[in-house]
């Protein structure tokens, strides 16, 4: 049994909201500027979504960063081996090759156990994602960049939300301390584990601690005059679940490793401060940003890791606007302190390259330290007009860490030239980093503490095309290498008790990869009656590993990505909406047969497991998916109060997609696991405003 399938549950969650809102009736001009809000911004190195209208859309249970999975480029779904849920999964590159930002600060993690991210909806102003060859201004990641940004307190409009969902609970609060100071709090808990093992029909396991999760947001700003702003922001999340397995049933018959079960808890906390300042031409944001985090996975006896990560960071940017040119210019340092306890199996082992062996045959290890290292980006970039017809932009980073003395420098650019008043070409280049944060890899008795940061080299050619009816289109090729990948050393992975391994480098990253693709994005503006988007896209992922020759497909490699998105005002009450996801089979690795183990002198020549024979990695793939959401939003006054009532459907015609294969002790019979929902799911909710 995997983390992912004892989690899907918890989607559940998703898909039900009743609040009672305390907020001013908003005039008929206010009304008016947000029905023409911007929902899809097509910008050279990605898309830019604000969230007035994202609340209602079909699918996203009220949670605009939800939106990204209908964007092209992106693959937001689960691995078929467990993990966390909803990690993006970028044109080609690993979930762990993101670089996330919440008003430019960093945060611990965004999504929550049950998929949805960890920000309250009523914050959220707008987010972007970058998918290539983006600024020098972002660095430490080759997949995407995934910038949130939270809507400051409201003085004039304060707000008020008591959320009474039955799936999640919480709260709103957000008041004026003076005529140029406000504030907010929100916090928000899960409730899905009070019920949530109605919902489990294997038997193979119980929740020993059901899932649950929680969040909160505060933000305080104070104009101190017309050129200086203060803001003072806190926000924190917190994960956790544990998994006990039934000492008869299949997964502890196919690994006795897991027999003490599993625990995964994570949490981050952030405090910052930041002073943005106006003077004349220039724009300047400082902040200094304090995040702490814990992380907790245990596995069985297989693996246990448990962190406190603290990471002071300092950071200033500052943008010059001349008549010309635009500046962009700024540098961050940071401090981090990660104090570990790691023990379990030796075994090194990266899903995403192999599957792994048995975990019975290797060695135990047990280790405790700190690692204390620096980092530091430093960039500048500058963008402007060569002609009417031509513009620029032309940047450099600098990327380093006193870690293994690793310093990087990375070029960016971008050319564009206008055809004509409706189409613009863009062809952008870019090097690219990620430093590894998988603070497992670095420890001495596990890892390789001579790893160094992966590389990927970013080609993007895109044409913007402006059309009628506030329609407009971008059509986009990509292309990305891949290199200095983390995979595990097949000489240092015991396949027997009699195996010698010591003296082999456990982790190498010497693999690589490419990933190419086109991408379509036609986008209708938001009107009086309709918005919406489709986009289809075709592309390519294959990884190279030299230490087994092996080059195979990813296990996120779908070829074929197509969305449709909808939402139509019928009239003054009725809203409805649609979303349409195709998606190309997920890969996978065939069980071929399975041989039984035996322990040496066993009184009873009973096996105590079985060693699966594998086909190809990742070669097999199951058929295409599609799926259909909808909801329908009813606006009314009940009591006086204006509310809103919506119906929404998940999965409107039943579409089934396999998550996995769970195969019973001797791998002789499997049962599909599919991804969930798995059949229609609807859900009713209410909002009232008062």
């Amino acid at each position: 049994m995997t983390f992912i399938k004892s989690t899907l549950a918890v989607l559940v969650g998703t898909f039900a909201t009743n609040a009672l809102a305390n907020t001013p009736n908003n005039n008929d001009d206010d009304k008016a500027n947000i029905e023409s809000i911007t929902v899809v911004a097509s910008k050279p190195d990605g898309i830019k979504i604000s969230s007035g209208k994202l609340l209602s859309l079909p699918g996203t249970g009220n949670d605009p960063l939800k939106g990204l999975e209908a964007l092209p480029g992106v693959v937001l779904a689960t691995p078929s081996t467990g993990g966390p849920v909803a990690q993006p999964a970028i044109r080609g590159s690993s979930v762990s090759d993101n670089l996330y930002l919440t008003d430019g600060l960093e945060m611990g993690y965004v999504f929550h156990n049950d998929g949805l991210s960890v920000y309250n909806p009523l914050l959220i102003e707008s987010f972007e994602l970058k998918t290539g060859a983006w600024s020098s201004q972002y660095a430490n990641a080759n997949g995407g960049v995934i910038l949130t940004e939270l809507r400051d307190p409201d003085a004039d409009n304060p707000t008020n939300v008591l959320d009474l969902s039955f799936f999640r609970s919480g709260f709103l609060y957000e008041q004026a301390i003076a005529n140029n100071a406000a504030f907010y709090v929100s916090f928000r808990e899960s409730l899905v584990h009070t019920y949530v093992d109605n919902f489990i029909e294997d038997e193979d396991f119980s929740f020993a601690v059901p899932p649950r999760n929680r969040d909160y947001q505060a933000k305080l700003i104070w104009d101190l005059d017309d050129n200086n702003v203060i803001r003072a922001t806190a926000s924190g999340a917190k994960d956790y679940i544990e998994i006990a397995f039934d000492a008869d049933g299949r997964d502890i018959g196919k690994n006795p490793d897991l027999a003490s079960g599993e625990r995964y808890q994570t949490y981050f906390n952030s405090q910052a401060i930041s002073w943005q300042n106006f003077n004349g031409d220039f724009e300047t944001t400082t902040s200094l940003n304090l995040l702490t985090q814990n992380q907790q996975e245990r596995e069985g006896d297989v693996f246990r890791w448990d962190a406190d990560i603290t990471k002071v960071i300092l950071k200033a940017d500052s943008q010059y606007q001349g008549e010309d040119v635009d500046v962009l210019f700024g540098a961050k340092v940071q401090s981090t302190e990660v104090d570990y306890l790691s023990s379990g199996r030796l075994l090194p082992c990266n899903l995403e390259f192999e599957v792994c062996p048995p975990s019975y045959f290797s060695d135990m290890f047990a280790e405790e330290g700190t690692l204390k290292f620096e980092q530091y980006h430093a960039y500048v970039s500058a963008n402007g007009d060569l002609s009417a017809n031509w513009d620029y932009q032309v940047g450099v980073a600098l990327l380093g860490t006193n870690n293994n003395s690793q310093t990087y420098l990375e070029p960016r650019a971008r050319l564009g030239y206008r055809l004509n008043d409706a189409h613009k070409l863009n062809l952008s280049a870019g090097i690219h980093h990620t430093l590894i944060d998988d603070y497992q890899y670095l420890i001495d008795g596990y890892g390789n503490t001579e790893l160094e940061a992966s590389e990927a080299t970013h080609i993007v050619l895109n044409l913007e095309s402006t059309l009628d009816d506030g329609l407009s289109m971008k059509t986009e090729l990509f292309y990305k290498a891949l290199d200095n990948l983390v995979v595990a050393n097949p000489n240092a992975q015991k396949r027997s008790l009699a195996q010698d391994v010591s003296g082999f480098t456990r982790f190498e990253d010497v693999a690589s990869g490419t990933a190419y693709g086109i991408e379509l994005l036609v986008n209708k503006q938001l009107s009086d009656d309709w918005f919406g988007w489709a986009s289809i896209a075709y592309s390519k992922t294959e990884r190279d590993n030299p230490l087994t020759q092996q080059k195979f497909n990813s296990e996120f490699d779908l070829p074929w990505v197509a969305n449709i998105v909808l939402d139509y005002k019928w009239d003054e009450n009725w809203q409805i909406g649609a979303k349409w996801r195709f998606q190309s089979g997920r890969r996978y690795t065939q069980v071929n047969s399975a041989t039984p183990y035996v322990e040496p002198n066993s009184a009873t020549n009973e096996p105590l497991f079985y060693v699966p024979s594998y086909g190809e990695f990742n070669a097999e793939q199951w058929g295409n998916y599609h799926r259909l959401d909808i909801r329908a939003d009813y606006k009314t006054e009940w009591f006086g109060l204006d509310t809103n009532l919506y119906i929404e459907v998940l999965n409107l015609y039943g579409s089934r997609a396999v998550q996995e294969l769970e195969y019973n002790a001797a791998y002789t019979e499997f049962e599909k696991d599919y991804q969930f929902p798995d059949m229609p799911l609807p859900s009713i909710g209410i909002s009232m405003t008062f």
